[in-house]
């Protein structure tokens, strides 16, 4: 039978054996799932910027520990916080939603600081560039300020199994058939190195402008801990989540003076 040949009642049969699957399904044991959103007594959103960052990340990216751009989006546009403090152990993400996530945190009318207990790098290090203060842990890992993307020469493995990839484009779209054949022209591996480098030069323009003291050395994209990366202004201050929330707390102190 083809899906579409089923009945109503299959579908809805079908459909409630799938749903009671997943809710017989724990994940959390073979993953960590990304905190939930909360409020404390003081009015702080407490923001998780936590796994690999996704666009449109379906259900099952988010159980096995995925955060969804548009989740951090939607909680930081909580209505009566007073502070964000955005929670960070993330290895980055794609680059399709970081630049809308990122502004989000950038344009905040509320004081927002940044605690990385255990990794803010490539994506997760420009969303956390945007807040007013950054707290590492002493072993946390800052920096990959970068952009990248990996592609498979594999021409030489199918010519020995005799296979030869073609493909047959409308007259002059050159670059129509990138990443479809086992290896790429120079025009299109030129096409893909622009879109790197703006990308690139837009990370290293947003994580610059909000933190104008950073040493240069950062864009070679490495990642780096403790005094190095306070060193290289990556971060603020080395401490723990209280470090975080009480600078956090303090920056609530002053806005509420400037408001008197």
């Amino acid at each position: 039978m083809k899906l579409y040949e089923i009945s109503t009642q299959g579908a809805a049969d079908l459909q409630a054996r799938l749903q009671q699957a997943k809710e017989g399904l724990d994940l959390s044991y073979f993953v960590n799932k990304r905190p939930a959103f909360r409020t404390d007594a003081d009015g702080v959103a407490h923001v998780w910027i936590y796994g690999p960052l996704l666009q449109d990340a379906a259900p099952v990216e988010r159980d096995l520990g995925a955060t969804d751009y548009a989740q951090i989006i939607a909680e930081l546009a909580t209505e009566g916080i007073r502070g964000v403090l955005l929670h960070a152990d993330s290895p980055g993400g794609t680059v399709s939603g970081a630049i809308e996530a990122a502004k989000a945190i950038e344009s905040l009318s509320v004081p927002c600081v940044s605690f990385v207990h255990g990794c803010a790098a490539s994506a997760g290090l420009k969303l956390v560039a945007g807040s007013d203060y950054i707290v590492a842990s002493p072993s946390a890992t800052v920096g990959n300020i970068g952009t990248i993307m990996v592609w498979a020469d594999t021409s030489a493995m199918l010519g020995a199994m005799g296979v030869e990839l073609n493909a047959i484009t409308n007259e002059g779209a050159t670059l129509k058939s990138t990443g479809h054949l086992a290896s790429l022209t120079d025009e299109q591996l030129a096409f893909l190195q622009e879109g790197i480098d703006q990308a690139g030069a837009d990370f290293k323009a947003h994580v610059a402008a909000n933190r104008p003291n950073i040493d240069p050395e950062v864009w070679k994209a490495g990642w780096y801990s403790g005094e190095r990366a306070l060193s290289l202004g990556l971060i603020d201050e080395i401490g723990d989540e209280r470090t975080a929330l009480a600078r956090l707390h303090e920056l609530i102190a002053l806005t509420t003076e400037a408001l008197v």
